[in-house]
């Protein structure tokens, strides 16, 4: 991908791909106090572009800005201005993948695919960022993108809940607080089990040994068993739909987890080795309105927002910041994630 053409010659035709309220967006969220040489959204746009997508250095960029007529700037002057834009960037993003929206065949639920992916500063070698996105398969376009530091973690607690509305999230989301904050809400959950994490009981409120559960599966069948959330005192039933992996894929799966317990120096846990043999989803949505089958396929729509991290990571090299400070930050991955492609 050539992104300097994108950022230059071929500016025109990038616009064309940005929400229609660009300069009044631009204006009500004070990304322009001053129009001195960058008077509009589109030049303070394509300022963006040049340092984030095209990777130019702040000095890089205020010789380019000068060479096709921007105005000149110096390296400081850009560097405020790119600050200056973050939070307005963040806006034109949710609105330009609103309106861009996806291309799926769309189950009959209102259905939105909850997930995250985590970004380092350079030199770092933990957590800075999160990038909290959610995919609403029903209307087949994205509904919300959000960047926080590495405080916040994958909770459903942080989305807004529409009653009927079915998240579709991994075992990272896992957490009885979360769900019960969609169930109370009048929402479903469709997502990953984690065997450790996520306690399960009875109906008589006593716990549930999921490994010994999992244990009794055949390499053919499908479970769907009937099982029980605990969260503050209430008790919401629940249903646990399970299937044996192939031994290749549980050995893929296992590979793994050794690898990942010798990366972070860890023990390998005997129960995660044993609960990879399987795949095992819980949902609160009843049997009549959806069989074991369509959960697992269910579960399966997942593919396409992971897709659009790898998109991130890999094609667009969002592997590692170049910023350290919080606001350059936000505007670098804010601006990789509008390419138009």
């Amino acid at each position: 991908m050539d992104t300097i053409k994108l950022a230059s010659e071929e500016w025109e035709h990038v616009l064309s791909f940005m929400p229609k309220d660009l300069e009044e967006s631009c204006k009500s969220k004070s990304a322009i106090q001053r129009c001195r040489e960058i008077s509009s959204a589109g030049d303070l746009l394509r300022l963006c572009f040049a340092y984030g997508l095209c990777d130019m250095s702040l000095r890089q960029v205020a010789a380019w800005a000068s060479t096709i007529g921007m105005g000149e700037l110096s390296d400081v002057a850009v560097l405020k201005r790119l600050k200056g834009a973050s939070e307005w960037l963040g806006y034109v993003v949710a609105r330009w993948l609103f309106e861009r929206g996806l291309t799926t065949n769309v189950p009959g639920y209102n259905v939105r695919i909850i997930d995250a992916t985590t970004v380092s500063k350079p030199g770092s070698k933990g957590v800075d960022w999160r990038l909290h996105v959610s995919f609403d398969l029903d209307k087949q376009q994205m509904s919300s993108v959000k960047l926080t530091d590495q405080h916040e973690g994958e909770s459903l607690k942080r989305h807004t809940v529409n009653p009927g509305e079915v998240f579709l999230v991994d075992r990272g989301y896992a957490h009885t607080s979360g769900i019960g904050h969609v169930l109370k809400q009048g929402g479903h959950v469709v997502m990953r089990g984690h065997w450790h994490n996520l306690p399960l009981c009875t109906r008589t409120g006593k716990r549930i040994d999921i490994l010994a559960l999992l244990g009794i599966l055949g390499s053919s069948e499908i479970a769907d068993w009937p099982v029980y959330l605990k969260d503050e005192g209430h008790l919401y039933p629940m249903r646990l739909v399970a299937v044996k992996k192939t031994e290749a894929a549980t050995e893929k799966e296992r590979k793994h987890i050794r690898l990942e317990s010798s990366r972070k120096m860890h023990r390998v846990s005997s129960g995660a080795l044993q609960a990879a043999a399987y795949i095992y989803i819980l949902t609160d949505i009843p049997s009549e309105e959806i069989s074991p089958i369509q959960v697992l396929e269910l579960y399966r729509l997942r593919w396409q927002i992971e897709l659009f991290f790898k998109r991130l990571k890999s094609i667009l090299k969002l592997e590692n910041l170049r910023a350290k400070d919080a606001q350059l930050s936000r505007t670098y991955i804010m601006s990789k994630i509008l390419v138009p492609c």
